[in-house]
């Protein structure tokens, strides 16, 4: 047994794959416990969840940290840089997880999965008016068929929508348009940071927002939970925050983005399923449809922008 995992791992793009499927599996899992969570106990709140959830990964951050440190000794640190950091930390795992996290409190996982799934459609938007990237026929294309994916996703849930579904789907739409400037502006800090340092980093940052939020709030009483909780909490820490983390930087760095993003396009559907066989969450016809269409979408816009950048996005 040990000699063929051993095998695997020496295949690099057989473990790659292995890793980026782990990883998207993890994350598509999220959802699902979040909705978990709140089925436990319906008084807790988005930031007590999200606090908790960081203070459970930041060990495990600070370990990452420390061992990348070695690794990028030509990138040094200075005070701007940091600073840019510690504002897209913010932004981008403190302001955009909290809108997740609190939409989920309205709508199902599944619809919550295909809306956020849409951030790469504006990360192409904010790229043109930002960077003035050029948006391509076929880019429209990619993109009308990813709206035209979440109309039809909208028209299954329409006889069950009221204020309340309204204000989850404007969360979390918010959310992803917010990860998606968090995006455009890290490019080039990843680029010189790395991506785990640069995430330990961002995370450390949205981690400290995240808890004055909380203690602003709450006081220390967000602490006080029940073990079902702190056990749910804990696994998407680790199961659908650190290990999919280490999972995707090892497989992209195997197999390379382009193919990374192919199979993390099975994200959606994975929480689909997830979200069928474990909440009973509607999948129907016309949900599969849109989110086979969003995916489609999603994939030839991301496709698209790295072939036009000749590299990673």
């Amino acid at each position: 047994m040990v000699s063929f995992f051993r095998r695997i791992e020496a295949d690099n793009a057989v473990f790659g794959i292995i890793c980026v499927l782990i990883a998207t599996l993890g994350l598509s899992f999220k959802a699902i416990l979040i909705k978990l969570i709140y089925q436990a106990d319906p008084n807790i709140d988005a930031i007590s969840i999200l606090a908790l959830r960081f203070v459970i990964a930041m060990p495990f951050f600070l370990l990452l940290l420390k061992l990348a440190l070695p690794k990028n000794k030509a990138s040094e640190s200075n005070g701007s840089s940091i600073y840019y950091i510690v504002v897209l930390g913010a932004v981008g795992f403190y302001l955009s997880a909290l809108l997740d996290f609190s939409s989920l409190a309205y709508i199902s996982a599944g619809l919550e999965r295909l809306i956020l799934f849409l951030y790469p459609t504006f990360v192409v938007i904010i790229s043109y008016f930002i960077r003035r990237q050029e948006i391509t026929k076929n880019v429209v294309l990619a993109l009308f068929v990813s709206y035209l994916g979440v109309a039809i996703v909208f028209i299954e849930h329409a006889p069950h929508f009221d204020a309340n579904v309204m204000k989850g789907v404007l969360l979390v739409f918010t959310a992803a348009v917010v990860f998606a400037f968090y995006t455009v502006g890290s490019v080039h800090q990843i680029k010189q940071y790395g991506s785990i340092r640069f995430t330990a980093f961002a995370m450390m940052a949205a981690t400290v927002v995240t808890l004055c939020h909380a203690f602003f709030s709450h006081g220390a009483t967000f602490f006080v939970q029940s073990m079902e909780i702190y056990v749910l909490i804990f696994v998407m820490a680790i199961v659908s925050t650190v290990v999919p983390l280490i999972l995707m930087a090892e497989g992209v760095k195997r197999i390379g983005a382009p193919t990374s993003s192919i199979l993390s396009t099975a994200g959606p559907v994975i929480t689909l399923l997830l979200a069928y066989f474990i909440l009973d969450e509607v999948f129907g016809v016309l949900q599969s449809l849109g989110a086979v269409l969003i995916i489609v979408g999603i994939f030839f816009v991301t496709q698209r922008r790295r072939q036009a950048k000749g590299g990673l996005a």
